[in-house]
């Protein structure tokens, strides 16, 4: 049974979520890094460590064809380099390799654009809308404490509606079911139970966001994560970037480079699929203080088989 919509869903790490250094999540420094790393390829066209960095900087500025094209010159470069193959693989819509590459890598995601037809958004951007004064307080699960509130970790929306909630399962559902099979094969995830899908509407206002934690730590079953973004057009705030850390050797948040992530934009009727053990965050929303300048989403989980 899908879990109600005032329980957590995630849990940040215990006494506060992990984040990312301020120069490193400053887009003006990024922007500054990636100059600077082109000026060391204009005198050294082949150096491997530059042009691996310069792709890992453009996937923090959420610049993916400038990483994709950096990282295939590093693969020209040196054709045995599985980080890059790996992020190629990522960044251009393939299968990920057999074997994911020792050390850090960029965590995996599958992101499918015009994911909603207009009138599936209207009709769910509408019920959002009427159903303002039933988005309640999101809560943050710690795995040593009781559910509790928690604006240090987390200031998001959750829609309260059940009858709503049903009504966008009925159609939401088997569209994103019928989307998991090349998401499952590209992502290598198996023993998945498509019947065992939890979905929840969020709302992010002004001033919302989520600090780095991962969907996996207090519902271990939960083996691939969504997030798919509805708001009014043109979009009436900024921010609210999904920000995916790059894991080392091992899923656990001492192996999370914190300074190396994937930006990822919340565009417009784009969905975003990736493993729930795979730590993320979202970035500050800026917007008016009318309920429709939010930042929607209908996310959730797809949990292992039994």
């Amino acid at each position: 049974m899908s879990q109600t919509p005032t329980e957590a869903s995630t849990a940040p790490r215990e006494g506060g979520g992990l984040r990312a250094a301020p120069f490193l999540g400053s887009d003006g420094l990024l922007d500054q890094a990636a100059a600077a790393l082109q000026r060391r390829l204009a005198a050294d066209p082949e150096n491997s460590a530059a042009l691996e960095r310069l792709g890992d900087v453009h996937r923090g500025r959420g610049d993916f064809p400038a990483a994709l094209a950096a990282y295939r010159r590093l693969q020209a470069v040196r054709p045995g380099h599985a980080a890059a193959a790996w992020a190629i693989a990522i960044l251009d819509g393939g299968r990920l390799p057999d074997a994911a590459p020792p050390g850090r890598r960029a965590a995996p995601f599958v992101r499918m654009a015009n994911f909603l037809a207009p009138a599936a958004r209207d009709r769910l951007l509408a019920q959002a809308l009427s159903a303002g004064g039933r988005f309640v307080p999101a809560k943050v699960q710690y795995p040593k404490r009781n559910r509790t509130l928690s604006y240090q970790d987390r200031n998001a929306l959750l829609l309260a509606e059940a009858r709503m909630l049903r009504n966008v399962r009925s159609w939401f559902v088997p569209k994103l079911r019928a989307a998991l099979p090349e998401v499952l094969a590209r992502l290598r995830i198996e023993d998945i139970d498509l019947s065992h899908v939890e979905l929840q509407v969020t709302a992010h206002l002004c001033g919302g966001f989520f600090t780095a934690h991962s969907d996996d730590s207090n519902k271990p079953r939960r083996k691939l994560s969504y997030v798919c973004y509805f708001h009014r057009h043109p979009r009436p705030f900024t921010g609210g970037d999904l920000l995916l850390y790059d894991p080392g050797r091992d899923a656990s948040v001492a192996s999370v480079a914190p300074g190396a992530f994937s930006r990822i934009d919340p565009l417009l009727d784009s969905i975003v699929f990736f493993p729930s053990g795979c730590w993320h965050e979202v970035t500050p929303v800026a917007c008016g203080d009318d309920f429709g300048d939010a930042r929607f989403t209908v996310n959730g989980w797809v949990s292992e088989s039994a």
